[in-house]
């Protein structure tokens, strides 16, 4: 009887709290996730790339904005292109070269990459036995790449 304060602090501070805290991180990323998500099927239906652009950072900063704990970067848009004879594919960091699309020999991808930190529910300061652990004693960084099929593949040499 004496000491069961003592085994329910360790059962409820020492294990409970941060396993709450990890699990606040589970539903943040899985928000970041869609939201993300959502911005590159936005920005696969751009009829142009600088459209595309400018339409996955406005996509993302709308969905998140009613969440808290969640600061994502601007995403980084790339178009994956992908043969259909079954070769490599090649990813461009930028827009492609004028007349350079070809729909009967490739298949034409947006990728975005996403990257963030979730913040915990509750931080830890000073660290947990000296130690500092991501998303517990500070921030979770993450990053999510996604990729959907372009709906204007010759669009996106603008």
């Amino acid at each position: 009887m004496a000491e069961l304060p003592m085994v329910l602090l360790i059962l409820f501070v020492f294990l409970l709290v941060p396993l709450l805290i990890f699990v606040s991180l589970g539903y943040r990323s899985s928000i970041l996730y869609f939201a993300a998500d959502a911005a590159n099927k936005k920005a696969a239906k751009a009829p142009t790339y600088t459209d595309a652009t400018t339409r996955a950072a406005s996509a993302l900063t709308t969905n998140l904005t009613s969440f808290t704990g969640i600061s994502a970067a601007t995403p980084v848009i790339s178009v994956l292109e992908k043969p259909l004879s079954g070769g490599a594919p090649v990813i461009y960091t930028s827009k492609l070269a004028p007349g350079s699309v070809d729909t009967s020999k490739n298949i034409y991808f947006i990728m975005s990459r996403v990257e963030a930190d979730l913040s915990p529910l509750v931080q830890y300061n000073g660290g947990l036995f000296g130690m500092s652990v991501p998303g517990l004693t500070g921030p979770y960084h993450l990053t999510i790449n996604t990729e959907s099929y372009s709906e204007n593949p010759s669009g996106l040499t603008e």
